[in-house]
């Protein structure tokens, strides 16, 4: 008796125990999507935020401004200053 329990118990969790393993995807977002909205979050200066600020203060949103204005001031000089190496001092572009 203690097997046909089993088994029947078995049976009947077995439709339950299929769902847990089903994959959806119900955000409809790539990878692209939130890199680009993580960018733009911190191009706003919402992120980064510490635990005990959030949502951050205006101070915090300003200072996370700054950093990325200097941040992405850097990387652009730096690649401004590769392009500009790869002129000749007549001003053609080298080959």
């Amino acid at each position: 008796m203690k097997l046909l329990t089993a088994i029947a118990l078995a049976a009947l969790s077995l439709p339950f125990g299929a769902n847990a393993f089903a994959q959806t995807s119900t955000s409809g977002l790539t990878r692209a999507d939130v890199r680009a909205q993580l960018i733009e979050a911190e191009a706003d200066g919402l992120v980064p935020a510490l635990k005990n600020d959030y949502p951050p203060s205006a101070q915090t949103i300003a200072y996370n401004r700054e950093l990325y204005a200097i941040r992405h001031e850097e990387s652009a000089g730096t690649a401004s200053a590769s392009a500009s190496a790869l002129r000749t001092s007549d001003g053609s572009a080298a080959d």
